[in-house]
């Protein structure tokens, strides 16, 4: 019995949040597509710069094991 109520609340949370997390080509977000500003400084190097993910793909296995 306890493995059902686990189910559905499991459930009803993936239901309730499923607009708001994304998965995107690095990881997991609040956004559909990484806002990123791309420019290239007085120098001429290059900079790319993107919000935050909430998880990259390549932390999650250490985030998981801890």
């Amino acid at each position: 019995m306890k493995h059902i109520k686990k189910i559905t609340l499991w459930s009803i949370m993936l239901l309730l949040m499923q607009g708001c997390v994304y998965f995107n080509d690095d990881g997991i977000s609040t956004h559909r597509y990484r806002d990123c500003v791309e420019y290239y400084d007085t120098q001429g190097i290059y900079h790319c710069e993107c919000d935050k993910n909430l998880a990259d793909y390549d932390e999650l296995p250490d985030k998981l094991l801890k």
